[in-house]
């Protein structure tokens, strides 16, 4: 049986429940890329090598899918500000 990735109530056969796919992807405003990697390229890659690999993935992106009841559906919509009404 399935249940919502929110509220984990369990959905039964056949209730009426709701897909989602959501992905974050990480971004960041460089003023000047190549003046820091001139910088002290060595640095920056030290940094990089302190971080384990998954927490830098994540930082970059990132997928989270699974079901939603549909109250759930509704709060996840109005946290977004989905301006579209329900159908």
């Amino acid at each position: 049986m399935r249940a919502c990735r929110r509220c984990e109530r369990e959905l039964p056969r056949g209730a009426l429940h709701f897909r989602f796919v959501l992905a974050l992807e990480g971004e960041a405003e460089v003023i000047d890329a190549p003046a820091v990697l001139a910088a002290d390229p060595e640095a920056l890659l030290r940094e990089l090598e302190a971080v384990e690999p998954d927490e830098l993935e994540a930082q970059i992106h990132e997928d989270i899918s699974g079901v939603l009841c549909p109250a759930c559906r509704a709060a996840l919509r109005a946290f977004l500000h989905v301006a579209r009404p329900l159908q």
